[in-house]
């Protein structure tokens, strides 16, 4: 096993073979037993580990290669990025390490339900949807901070943790995670994603996404937008059945005003009107600039909830 430190400049590994990541409960890996599967990734299978000590963790290991998409270099990229982060707000990275020509991501076990299930249940309350909306923008401004753009925020991605009285947000997945700046170069992190083709997940990609250009942590920003309507609605902006319908709502409509469609229109205060458009504008030049400018109007938006019963 070659564990690499996570204070180098970057992980330098060839991954000739991606094997499948069916992986049997009681086997080992590194230091780990494998105690059972968890789910899937953006671009990995998940597996419940524990270490000598019976500490649990989720381990990630690639899956076989997908019809055109290089998955050793993207689950790589994923490695590199999460080693990079440390916010409550999102999955920490604990270990990588090589065993048997393969790259496995170790990361904390995240103990929660996933908002799209609390969504199940129909709108959140106002002040919990900002709430829980400004704990992703810290998290996705601390990423965006070392040049990482998620380009999946949607509520299957976030994990709910009881706290004990409070609830965390947690991101997770950075499956097909863009690098920027320095940090793509400090990775030598070529583009994997040429444009023209569409990643990420149709009801919450910006417009510039839905139409295969490029993005920057504006999209990030777009996509907490959406998922913050959701969270005041019960659905997201757009919808439709049709794939190509959707992406073009996405890429051309307006959204629906956002007090026509509240549960409790009275809720929809001029500050949280224009939180939400500001967020979901169709240019990026007219969106929030960064997490803290659109955690700022967050901010103006929650103190406008005060004089609200309930």
């Amino acid at each position: 096993m070659q564990s690499f430190d996570a204070t180098g400049p970057r992980f330098v590994v060839s991954i000739a073979r991606v094997p499948p990541s069916a992986v049997e409960p009681g086997s080992r890996i590194g230091r780990y037993r494998v105690v059972g599967a968890l789910g899937r990734g953006g671009m990995g299978g998940v597996h419940e580990v524990e270490d000598a000590a019976g500490a649990r963790f989720a381990l990630k290991a690639p899956v076989q290669d997908l019809p055109g998409i290089d998955v050793a270099a993207r689950f790589a990229r994923e490695a590199n990025a999460l080693r990079l982060l440390e916010h409550p707000n999102l999955v920490a990275a604990v270990d990588v390490f090589v065993e048997g020509g393969v790259l496995y991501l170790v990361m904390e076990k995240v103990t929660g339900e996933p908002l799209s299930r609390a969504l199940d249940f129909g709108p959140l309350h106002p002040r919990r949807a900002l709430v829980l909306a400004r704990q992703l923008l810290g998290g996705a401004g601390h990423a965006h901070a070392r040049g990482l753009v998620h380009r999946d925020l949607k509520p299957d991605n976030i994990l709910l943790v009881d706290m004990g009285g409070w609830e965390r947000a947690k991101i997770i997945d950075f499956g097909i995670v863009k690098l920027e700046g320095d940090v793509a170069a400090a990775f030598g992190a070529a583009a994997l994603t040429s444009t023209g083709v569409v990643f990420g997940t149709p009801h919450y990609m910006a417009p510039e996404q839905a139409l295969g250009r490029l993005i920057d942590r504006r999209a990030d920003l777009y996509a907490i937008g959406a998922i913050l309507f959701e969270m005041l609605v019960g659905r997201p902006p757009f919808d439709h059945r049709d794939l190509h319908e959707l992406l073009r709502m996405q890429a051309k409509a307006p959204p629906p005003e956002l007090r026509a469609v509240m549960p409790d229109p009275a809720w929809c205060t001029p500050e949280l009107a224009a939180l939400v458009g500001g967020a979901l504008a169709k240019s990026a030049d007219h969106r929030f600039p960064s997490a803290e400018a659109m955690i700022a109007a967050l901010d103006d938006a929650f103190a406008s909830l005060n004089g609200m019963a309930g």
